[in-house]
């Protein structure tokens, strides 16, 4: 008759075949471990703590990621804003050079201003598809491109 196990022993049967049985007496040995408990509890550990590793590892790399696209964001956002700002300035001051048109000539003038507004929003649109086309709005030549670790704006949208 068995005598009854400990109830804080959880016993498991193993069956390998040579090689791993050799691998399991070379570990033995390497570890100076008295018995194979000690070897496949060394082995459960180093697996486990690897695995953990790993998953903390991930999780760095996914936030980091995450830093480093809202830095990114926030760039974009304080270049827009300062383009914003330098159109409406330079709009309130051509507001402000313009002579006022006497009431006589305002329907020729506003014929005028629809049709060079017109143009302007066509040779903007070609410029933009021109710039598109040369790359020219790729993260290196906005200036977006990642230098020793930083954007190029990572102070500006901080």
């Amino acid at each position: 008759m068995s005598r009854p196990k400990p109830p804080h022993t959880v016993r498991y049967t193993v069956r390998l075949n040579r090689a791993q049985g050799e691998r399991v007496a070379a570990l033995k040995a390497q570890l100076n471990a008295r018995s194979d408990n000690e070897v496949f509890d060394y082995l459960v550990t180093v697996g486990t703590n690897q695995r953990d590793d790993l998953e903390q590892l991930v999780y760095s790399l996914f936030g980091n990621l995450a830093d480093s696209l809202a830095r990114r964001f926030r760039s974009l956002e304080t270049v827009s804003q300062l383009h914003l700002a330098l159109t409406d300035s330079y709009i309130k001051y051509a507001l402000t050079a313009l002579p006022e048109v006497p009431q006589t000539l305002m329907a020729g003038a506003r014929a005028r201003a629809t049709k060079i507004y017109e143009q302007v929003n066509i040779t903007a649109a070609r410029e933009f598809q021109r710039r598109r086309e040369s790359d020219a709005y790729s993260a290196a030549e906005l200036g977006l491109e990642e230098e020793q670790g930083h954007s190029a704006f990572s102070d500006a949208g901080d």
